[in-house]
């Protein structure tokens, strides 16, 4: 009896050690893992999961469009992983589909891209450089992940996109017809009663460092963009403010049509000019 008491004490007291000892090391890995190397774990599992059988299984991600817009030389429409979705397992294929009229799903497909991972409610602009001639109606299509539970596939809305205005009909000079004034960053300028919507845009440039600019804003060759607004107007009296550079030299100019973000030799095309203002004049 005495030695099968000094057995189970003894048993006892190896086990309460083991304890003491293994307690420790479970709470110091306990430490080193953080959530979000959790939350690492869980996915990996999934995409071991996923590969099972050679099955392709949804990586819980979903996405949707939830903007489309036209800025004269380019049309974009915004994607968006949803906010209560998980991270994309991979990325995903675009296309931009083009109709003279109607539905653009049925018409032609001109452009293909690819939309890279999004992360929870991430977002990201896809954008397509338009042909000019080319006017209509255009819609972008993307695919979800594969074993996404929906049809697989989503549209934005429909962009048109209307063939560009000729300018050269209009009154001479613009700045009469437009009444039009420009100083520093600030333009006025009124359209016309019974005059179609044009589009304007008001842009500011810089001029290459170490440049001296004369008296009639020349050389304009080299001047990129600084900032700028385009936009449609109808009949009536606007105001509107670029940003120009606190210091630096620079020119602001105001013309019909869409951004052009870097001027040639001539400037603006003479057709298109409608008033400027510039840094250093005399």
């Amino acid at each position: 009896m005495k030695k099968k008491n000094k057995f189970t004490s003894g048993f006892i007291v190896t086990a309460l050690l083991s304890i003491s000892i293994i307690q420790p090391i479970n709470q110091a890995l306990a430490k080193q893992i953080k959530p979000e190397q959790v939350g690492n774990v869980s996915v990996q599992k999934e995409q071991k999961l996923s590969e099972t059988n050679g099955k392709v299984e949804w990586d819980r991600s979903s996405l949707l469009f939830i903007d489309q817009n036209e800025n004269c030389s380019c049309i974009s429409a915004t994607i968006k992983n949803g906010q209560d979705s998980r991270v994309m397992q991979g990325e995903v294929k675009y296309e931009v589909y083009w109709s003279a009229k109607g539905n653009p799903k049925n018409g032609e497909l001109v452009y293909s891209g690819s939309v890279a991972s999004l992360n929870p409610g991430e977002t990201k602009e896809l954008t397509y450089v338009l042909d000019p001639t080319k006017p209509g109606n255009y819609m972008f299509k993307a695919y979800q992940r594969p074993g996404h539970p929906g049809k697989g596939e989503l549209w934005s809305e429909s962009i048109t996109v209307k063939e560009k205005t000729d300018y050269t009909d209009l009154q001479r000079p613009l700045d009469q017809l437009f009444h039009s004034s420009v100083e520093n960053a600030t333009a006025t300028f009124t359209i016309p009663e019974g005059m179609d919507p044009v589009v304007i845009s008001f842009s500011s440039y810089v001029y290459p460092e170490g440049t001296l600019p004369q008296e009639d804003g020349k050389p304009y060759e080299g001047q990129k963009i600084y900032d700028t607004i385009t936009n449609v107007y109808g009949p009536g009296t606007y105001t509107i403010t670029v940003d120009i550079p606190e210091n630096g030299l620079w020119q602001s100019d105001l013309y019909l049509g869409c951004v052009i973000e870097e001027l040639s030799e001539s400037g603006h095309p003479i057709e298109k000019i409608i008033d400027a203002d510039y840094s250093w004049k005399e």
